[in-house]
Parts: structure tokens; sequence; C-alpha cells
């Protein structure tokens, strides 16, 4: 496939949106200030804290490419389908929070951002997310890392962190199908490439990556995705965050 480069002013509305979506990410956030008070020791709430810092950061400079390939029009609220699409993400155990919001969610920035500078003719845009990106990285091996430390022998963890994440490849899959017509009028041939690639090959690849991470067969199952999900959301109606962060915290400042 031929790479289209995305340039303004032809693409800046296509590149508007992005910003507006990852600034929404990037402030969510300041969630990781409730995840502390759940943290398994103080290095896991510390790490928490630090992200927290890299969030605000990240929001800035995204403000700031919004303002310059946007420069007349204020950052655009969040749509419905969005909102459906990437809730609920954080989970309410430490776990599916790591899963979840991490070791999957910033993975999925990650992918963006790297179908941006392959598709990507602006150096400036280009430059400041090679600047975010190693954070990123950092946050995507920490959830990594924790998801191995607490689901990695449990076979009914990995079952049911799989079926979640499961959800989240039919939400991308329903999106793009829903918007895939939509996406070829509205925006340039280099842009319905660039969410073209995002949509399949990093879909791909993300099904790959979270089925090695948890040491599963990377199939799909229609019954474990809808059993993990009712799961979940049971246990949200009924039981809320199921932990005791206090206790936890004693036991870390114990050691």
């Amino acid at each position: 496939m031929t790479v289209l480069a995305l340039r303004l002013p032809d693409d800046r509305d296509l590149l508007a949106f992005i910003f507006a979506r990852f600034i929404d990410g990037e402030l969510t956030g300041i969630a990781e200030g409730r995840a502390m008070q759940f943290a398994p020791d103080l290095r896991a709430a510390d790490f928490l804290a630090r992200q927290i810092r890299d969030e605000i950061r990240h929001a800035r400079l995204y403000a700031g490419l919004y303002a310059y390939v946007s420069p007349e029009a204020p950052v655009p609220r969040q749509s419905w389908l969005m909102k459906v699409i990437t809730a609920p993400v954080s989970g309410r155990l430490w776990i599916e929070h790591c899963f979840l919001d991490k070791a999957v969610g910033e993975r999925w920035v990650h992918f963006l951002m790297q179908a941006l500078t392959e598709h990507l003719a602006d150096a400036r845009i280009v430059k400041t997310l090679k600047a975010i990106a190693p954070d990123e990285l950092t946050h995507i091996a920490f959830g990594e890392a924790q998801v191995k430390l607490h689901a990695g022998q449990s076979r009914f963890k990995r079952y049911y962190l799989w079926g979640l994440y499961l959800r989240v490849d039919f939400a991308l899959g329903l999106a793009y199908s829903m918007t895939r017509r939509l996406i070829a009028r509205r925006y340039s041939p280099q842009g319905a490439q660039l969410l073209e690639v995002f949509f399949t090959r990093y879909r791909e690849q993300g099904l790959a990556e979270i089925a090695n991470l948890l040491g599963v067969n990377p199939g799909k199952s229609i019954v474990q995705m809808l059993t993990c999900q009712a799961i979940y959301l049971f246990r949200w109606l009924f039981s809320g965050w199921l932990r005791n962060p206090v206790r936890a915290f004693r036991r870390s400042a114990e050691k």
C-alpha cells in the first residue's frame, strides 16, 4: 500500500477531531487519582501519581496541536458514539484498571500516534507525537507488568480479561463499519487511508499483542465476550471496587 501523507490545510478537520479526542483521553488521566486509592502498594501508587502529571502535560501539548491545526475553532465536545466506544474504560478492580486503562487503552493511543506519524507530512506535529510516545510506552509497560503479576497464574482471570478485550475489539470493528462510508465522503483519500490502517492493521496487531500478554488463543467468542461483560457490569451494579485500599497501604507501609 502506498502511504499517503496528511497535510494542512486539506486534512485540518480530521486532525482537529483526532487532537480533540486525544485531549479528552488525557484529561481522563486525572481519574488516576481515584485508582491510586486501590493501588496494591506505595510503589504502584507513586507510578499513578507520575502518570497524572504525564497526562496533564500531554493534554497541554495536544491543546497546542489543536490550536495549531484549527486556530479559529474551540475544542468540540466528545460525541455520544465515542463515549459509548470508550466507556467503561478504567474498571472497578486494580487488575481491570491496569488492563483496560493501560495495557489496552494506552496501547490504542500509541497505535493511533504511530499511524499519524506514518501518514503525516507536518514536522511540528510529528515531533510533538514522538515526544509524547515514550511516556505512553511506559504506561503500557506498567499495565502489562501488573496484569502478568496479578493474572498470570489464574486461568479464569486471563479468560475474563480476554473477554473484556473482545468488547473493545468488537466496538472498534463496529465503529469502522458504521463510519467507513462517512469517512470516505468527509475526509481526503489520505485521511480515509489513515483510518483504514488504524481500524484494520492495528486492530489485528492489538488482538495478537493482547492475546500474547494474557497467554490465550487469539480467537473471538461472542459467548465469552458477553459472559465477561455481564460479570463486569454485575459487579459494577452491586459491589463497586472490591478492595480495601487503606489495608493495602498499611501492608505496604509495614514492609
